[in-house]
């Protein structure tokens, strides 16, 4: 009887670090210079891939299985700059798609073996308060909503959608530091709607997650750009079917990159780096590898 109240309790540990791993970063992956506004009606393609190597899951900051979780991520994101009145105002929409697959058996079997489709589309909307060009001093809001149009599946755990709406409310401040440094603070609130068909019909809820990016670039050439970032990700703890998980993200992330501009300020490629460096609860990103090509029209 002990070992059945054991293995219960071990599973739903499993299941409760899976729901949590939404608020493990910032819903939003802001790149640096991603906040300087470009000139109205100006319109920009990107193209993100990613590789993630991730790890756990954890609990407490302990590591409950030595499972593994990897992913391949291919998203498009297509923003439209324009003024209203005098304010630079960007719209923004991004749609991802992913495959994943789960090791060891073992965890495979609690959380599902994979997932794979199109994510959750986003629409959002920049405005700047600042728009400094003489002393490059910048700062923008954005609001974004994730829409439930992901590919989901209600008898697992892991997915590709969340079946649930979520917004976020996002800050961006650009200032100089001297000389061919610049210093980025990224700010980012977000509150989540409850998943009413989780598990096979549990409803999962989640408190608002916050999360603080911070980016170090060095302006090497008018060519290259090479930075340096952190990130703090605080909140986010779940409810299943009204019962706490006391599962907060409180995990640490640290970035390095670089970013080529041609010589016509059309065409941008960046190239990042990521891994973090201490997570409480959920999955633990081992390693990370991220190329973005962008182009202006």
């Amino acid at each position: 009887m002990n070992t059945q109240k054991t293995f219960i309790r071990y599973t739903f540990c499993i299941i409760s670090s899976i729901a949590c791993t939404c608020a493990q970063a910032a819903l939003n992956d802001v790149l640096p210079a991603d906040y300087f506004p470009l000139a109205e009606g100006s319109t920009t393609l990107a193209a993100y891939t990613y590789d993630r190597q991730a790890q756990g899951p954890y609990s407490k900051g302990k590591k409950l299985l030595n499972g593994n979780i990897d992913t391949q991520i291919v998203a498009l994101r297509l923003a439209h700059s324009l003024l209203l009145g005098d304010i630079p105002v960007a719209l923004l929409s991004t749609l991802p798609w992913s495959q994943n697959t789960v090791a060891p058996t073992q965890l495979a079997g609690l959380l599902g073996a994979g997932a794979r489709g199109t994510g959750d589309l986003r629409l959002g909307v920049t405005g700047w308060l600042l728009n400094h060009r003489d002393s490059g001093d910048y700062l923008g809001i954005t609001g974004i909503l994730f829409v439930p149009s992901g590919v989901y599946n209600s008898q697992q755990a892991f997915n590709v959608g969340e079946n649930r709406y979520k917004y976020t409310l996002n800050a961006g401040w650009i200032h100089p530091l001297g000389g061919s440094y610049i210093l980025e603070l990224l700010p980012e609130l977000a509150w989540f709607g409850d998943n009413g068909a989780y598990v096979g019909g549990h409803t999962l809820s989640q408190k608002n997650a916050q999360a603080l990016t911070g980016y170090l670039r060095y302006r090497a050439t008018a060519n290259w750009q090479f930075h340096l970032g952190a990130q703090l990700n605080r909140g986010g703890a779940t409810r299943i079917d009204n019962v706490a998980q006391n599962n907060p993200s409180d995990n640490n992330r640290q970035m390095l990159g670089a970013t080529f501009l041609t010589d016509d300020k059309k065409n941008q490629w960046l190239f990042r780096v990521a891994r973090d460096t201490e997570v409480k609860n959920g999955f633990s990103l081992g390693a990370e590898l991220m190329l973005r090509f962008m182009t202006r029209f």
